[in-house]
């Protein structure tokens, strides 16, 4: 992931449609956001721990778009798609679950119910903001990650001004993908256009790495990407005057969202931002103008399906206490962890594990930890994603089975029942 430093920056445009008026200062705190949008691969890996831990997902994102009809290439990664915006919000819960991270998203304002499953309402009082977890950024978020620095003048594109085929996946910007997605961080300078009837002379110029100034790719085209907020027409007027700090959008009831009615045509839409392969910037005709600009505001609504829809997900730059998601068992200073198994609890940091002994842990949430083993003399790193595996930093090696029982020291079980040791005792 990429850091965005805290910091003011423009957000929105004066010479264009209604809803990006007025051109106006704001101010977010550090944090860090994907390079790339999210991939069809890594939806599915962390898709299928989580239907095995309480999770659900709509039918649609069974179903996603894999690059153009004709062209599919299974050894090539895409962009998620046919991801509706609950999709979206759970899928970050279990990412973050999946990494060791405190979730951000609950099914109540108390924090204690991870949201999980089904498709409700949620709003600001149901984030938690003190956890490290991921989620959807913010329409302010998205838009400074995507202009990439802070600038006295507007710009148009993450370069600038002037678009052509070489540049972006849009409708007709003819790349071999043509009215598909194209692979992700494919406009990395060996982007390939073919034809000047369609590329808007994509073709005649030399190919550059579109990566803006954070080193984000296809921030516009490709796939749009959804953001918490919901969409207010005239929410920027708010802003005129006074610097706003961390905006997150209007903080509505589901009264307010309509989202109580059986008739949908009464619920508000949520914002997706960047544009798609479908966007055409060459329709005079089309109301909604040129949707691959930085400012331009795509709405939909939140259990909507769309080839054209994506996520990149964000988190806030800090981290979680050591071991935040452990169990309090009824015995006394016992606790429980799902990935490491059972503890004791000293007075002096000092844990006895049942299968590691006296242990000296150090480190953060279940995703970053440092670990002393008394009876073995050393420190190894391990986490949720990793454990049972540890890493030696001596060596730069990868260890397993760090057992009390059988022989002194750290050892690798190897094929044909050979082991490598190290460390304590060897």
């Amino acid at each position: 992931m990429k850091t965005v430093s805290a910091g003011n920056f423009y957000m929105g445009d004066d010479y264009n449609l209604i809803d990006e008026q007025p051109r106006h200062e704001v101010y977010l705190n550090e944090f860090l956001v994907d390079e790339k949008e999210i991939s069809i691969k890594t939806w599915d890996s962390v898709r299928s721990w989580a239907l095995l831990n309480g999770y659900d997902f709509s039918e649609g994102q069974n179903f996603p778009l894999m690059g153009y009809t004709l062209n599919q290439d299974s050894s090539v990664d895409y962009p998620m798609n046919m991801v509706n915006w609950f999709d979206c919000v759970k899928w970050c819960n279990a990412r973050s679950e999946f990494m060791g991270r405190k979730p951000v998203y609950y099914s109540s304002s108390d924090l204690t119910d991870v949201y999980r499953s089904g498709e409700s309402h949620l709003n600001l009082n149901q984030i938690d903001n003190t956890a490290s977890g991921y989620r959807l950024p913010t329409e302010a978020e998205w838009e400074k990650a995507a202009r990439g620095s802070v600038r006295s003048f507007t710009q148009d594109y993450p370069w600038g001004f002037g678009l052509n085929g070489s540049l972006a996946n849009y409708k007709l910007s003819g790349d071999p993908y043509d009215d598909g997605t194209t692979p992700l961080g494919y406009y990395n300078s060996s982007q390939v256009t073919v034809s000047a009837s369609l590329s808007y002379n994509g073709e005649n110029v030399q190919a550059i790495d579109t990566a803006n100034q954070l080193g984000l790719y296809d921030i516009i085209g490709n796939v749009s990407e959804w953001c918490w907020d919901w969409f207010d027409e005239t929410g920027y007027n708010r802003s005129k005057y006074s610097l706003s700090f961390d905006p997150t959008g209007p903080n509505l009831s589901e009264d307010q969202t309509g989202m109580d009615s059986d008739e949908k045509t009464n619920w508000k839409k949520k914002v997706h931002r960047g544009g798609s392969y479908k966007s055409d910037p060459s329709d005079l005709y089309d109301i909604l103008g040129d949707d691959l600009r930085l400012a331009s505001r795509g709405v939909e609504f939140v259990d909507s399906n769309r080839k054209t829809i994506g996520l990149r997900t964000t988190r806030r730059k800090l981290d979680d206490n050591l071991w935040f998601d452990k169990q309090n068992l009824s015995q006394l200073n016992w606790y429980y962890l799902e990935w490491f198994g059972h503890f004791y609890q000293s007075a002096l940091i000092w844990v006895y594990h049942t299968d590691h002994g006296w242990i000296y842990p150090s480190g953060y949430g279940s995703y970053d930890n440092w670990i002393y083993f008394y009876h073995k003399k050393g420190w190894a790193w391990t986490s949720k994603f990793s454990y049972p595996w540890f890493f030696n930093p001596e060596n730069s090696k990868w260890y397993k089975d760090l057992s009390l029982e059988g022989e002194a020291g750290w050892f690798e079980s190897k094929d044909g029942e050979l082991k490598e040791q190290w460390g304590f005792n060897q």
